[in-house]
């Protein structure tokens, strides 16, 4: 199998690469921090998978194309992609930062569909393939402190349903993974309280064993789930009365 990880210097990224290490046949990292490439270069060596690290900025869409069209045409084929880059930090309501708001967009959502225009095509004429992106708890409805990261995880979660019947009749299976807290560099950046807050390796075990059952929702932790599932569902007014419980703001 071949395996290629956007956004795996780090985080969950980085813990899934440890675990499709043992069953790749090609596992292909991307990332921009080139020592930390460099060092999982070193780290990762395994006889039985060959393992090549690149740097990417996904914001670059012909730096995508040209990245990625390299890789494949040296492994011939993808058969699993996880979109796992991410860009997150806490906003004020009314101190709207746009660069802010611009680079979340612009890594999370934006970076995704640079990738997407290369690895679609290809996975059509292969009439294989599996993709997986990693949105959030956080995309089910706006959050306080979120108004940036929130809508651009929402919107990963609405391309996922999009392309997922279109993939479907091209035997391309697709996966939306949704975590609640898990402890990275940027869920660091929080001063509240993170309910079920888990290490990124097991919520890389969670991820893992789902998308070897080629689910479509991966969602965890399970009662943080059914309470963002719950919240969905209700109407707006209790939802909103509800919400400004669940995390407190400075504003």
């Amino acid at each position: 199998m071949n395996t290629l990880i956007i956004g795996g210097t780090f985080g969950i990224g980085f813990e899934l690469g440890k675990i499709y290490l043992k069953n790749s046949k090609n596992l292909i990292i991307f990332g921009r921090n080139e020592d930390k490439l460099e060092q999982i270069s070193e780290d990762f060596l395994n006889e039985n998978c060959k393992v090549i690290t690149k740097k990417l900025d996904v914001t670059s869409a012909s730096e995508c194309r040209e990245v990625l069209t390299s890789v494949i045409d040296e492994v011939k084929n993808i058969d699993l992609v996880i979109y796992s880059s991410g860009f997150y930090k806490p906003n004020n309501t009314f101190d709207v930062d746009l660069d802010l708001y611009r680079k979340t967009i612009e890594v999370n959502f934006m970076g995704l569909i640079n990738v997407m225009s290369v690895i679609l095509p290809v996975m059509k004429n292969q009439q294989k393939g599996h993709i997986a992106m990693i949105s959030s708890l956080a995309g089910f409805f706006g959050l306080p402190n979120s108004s940036g990261y929130g809508p651009s995880k929402a919107a990963i979660m609405n391309y996922s349903e999009s392309i997922y019947n279109d993939c479907k009749k091209n035997n391309i299976y697709v996966s939306l993974i949704n975590p609640g807290f898990v402890k990275t560099r940027l869920t660091d950046q929080n001063k509240f309280e993170m309910p079920f807050l888990m290490s990124a390796e097991k919520a890389a075990q969670i991820i893992h064993k789902g998308l070897e059952k080629k689910k479509y929702d991966i969602t965890f932790p399970f009662t943080m789930s059914l309470i963002f599932k719950t919240l969905k569902i209700l109407p707006k007014p209790v939802f909103l009365f509800l919400i400004k419980f669940m995390v407190k703001t400075d504003n």
